[in-house]
């Protein structure tokens, strides 16, 4: 396999850039899709993969980048997580507690789309399972193993059967899923995929971008219709989204919550350390935070938390 997980281990790092819209492109009405899903992988946020060298850069690691695979476990939290697969959810691999928690614990709900919108699940093991492993059910896209087609990518329906799954009520054999607490998120394209799947679904209360943000000036007038809070977890310079995650998030809407955290990482960031790295750990605290006002969470998140792990932090909007 040579990286599937991602779009290319490659960054997007102009010298300067600017945030302004075109001055000859004036979004109306009619610019706004009812749907998220677009024409090809990733939906209305994305780029087919013929154009990204338009946008790509030279890419690199950086010093936080994980040093080969870590160990697989069950994660650190206090349910001991699993990957497997679901008859019900074909397609899609299921991350979640091994047993549900005896404490009946609300368990929020995530659907995850992979890097370069692939079918394989199984690279985004150690940080799914560490999610997992603090009460949360997840619906990622694709098998828990490589296989099939090489270049069948994900569509925003996927991510949606996803959240059809959870709403038919076919995940609580998984625990007492929470409806009320529901994540869009996903690595590169499958970030992307996260952020068009959330358009105009308000079933959708949080999105998390790992790595990645809107490549073409000209689309991020969309932006307007993102209506829910934002967490971006981008790597560092070397990333592709480094540059594209900072116009995304001057331009979210005004007084929307936001944050943007970046880790010297690049594209690939830290999902193959034992149990997802840096990134691992923030994801977790931050949905503690968002999903079970977890105060020690919040603190790691906003008061300095971050920044002693060596992430850089912008952060706006939160009470």
């Amino acid at each position: 396999m040579v990286n599937r997980m991602l779009f290319h281990l490659v960054s997007l790092v102009p010298a300067a850039f600017s945030i302004a819209l075109p001055q000859t492109f004036k979004p109306s009405p009619s610019n706004f899709p009812a749907k998220g899903d677009g024409d090809y992988a990733g939906g209305i946020f994305s780029i087919p993969l013929s154009e990204l060298g338009k946008y790509a850069g030279a890419g690199g690691t950086g010093a936080e980048a994980p040093k080969g695979n870590g160990a697989k476990t069950s994660g650190s939290g206090p349910y001991p997580a699993i990957m497997l697969t679901d008859p019900t959810l074909p397609g899609h691999t299921i991350f979640a507690p091994k047993t549900p928690p005896a404490d009946n614990l609300n368990l929020p709900f995530i659907a995850w789309g992979n890097g370069a919108c692939t079918l394989y699940a199984g690279n985004y093991e150690r940080l799914l399972v560490e999610i997992a492993s603090y009460g949360y059910v997840i619906a990622a896209d694709g098998n828990p193993t490589e296989g099939g087609s090489t270049s069948q990518q994900s569509k925003v329906q996927d991510m949606r059967d996803s959240l059809d799954w959870a709403f038919a009520g076919k995940a609580k054999k998984y625990g007492n899923i929470d409806l009320t607490k529901v994540t869009t998120a996903g690595h590169s394209c499958g970030g992307l995929e996260a952020m068009s799947t959330a358009y105009h679904d308000e079933r959708v209360r949080r999105i998390i971008m790992f790595n990645i943000a809107i490549f073409q000036d000209d689309r991020r007038y969309l932006l307007q219709e993102i209506k829910v809070p934002v967490a971006y977890l981008i790597g560092g310079n070397k990333d592709m989204g480094y540059a594209t995650s900072a116009k995304d998030y001057v331009l979210l809407n005004a007084g929307l919550p936001k944050l943007r955290a970046n880790l010297d990482t690049g594209h690939g960031g830290t999902f193959q350390a034992t149990n997802g790295g840096k990134q691992g750990k923030a994801a977790v605290a931050y949905l503690e935070w968002q999903w079970r006002d977890n105060a020690t969470a919040k603190a790691y998140i906003l008061n300095g938390g971050l920044a002693k792990d060596n992430w850089t932090v912008d952060h706006a909007n939160w009470s």
